[in-house]
């Protein structure tokens, strides 16, 4: 993760979204137990996930990211993307230039 830069990414079955997984989530599962890298993430992940449609306003992101979260950005049932903080500030500093 460290290497690209990364600090979430989604969990895919195929098309399907099923989770997210963080450094966080890595390094609670991990700690204490080094063998737990072996494990398959999904005992890892979150998989209660907070969706934002396509459609939403910016200002439904703020809500995201003050619990924490990273905005999952769905057309439906297709996932699309995930926005960060950094996303959202590296966006807004491009509108003022």
């Amino acid at each position: 993760m460290k290497l690209y830069d990364v600090s979430q990414l989604p969990v895919m079955d195929g098309e399907q979204l099923v989770g997210i997984i963080d450094e966080s989530d890595v390094l609670l599962h991990v700690y204490g137990d080094e063998a737990r890298f072996r494990d398959p993430v999904s005992v890892a992940m979150v998989s209660k996930l907070e969706k934002l449609d396509v459609k939403s306003p910016i200002e439904a992101l703020l809500p995201v990211f003050d619990r924490g979260k990273v905005a999952i950005v769905m057309d439906g049932e297709r996932f699309l993307g995930l926005i960060t903080r950094i996303d959202l500030l590296n966006y807004l500093r491009r509108r003022v230039q």
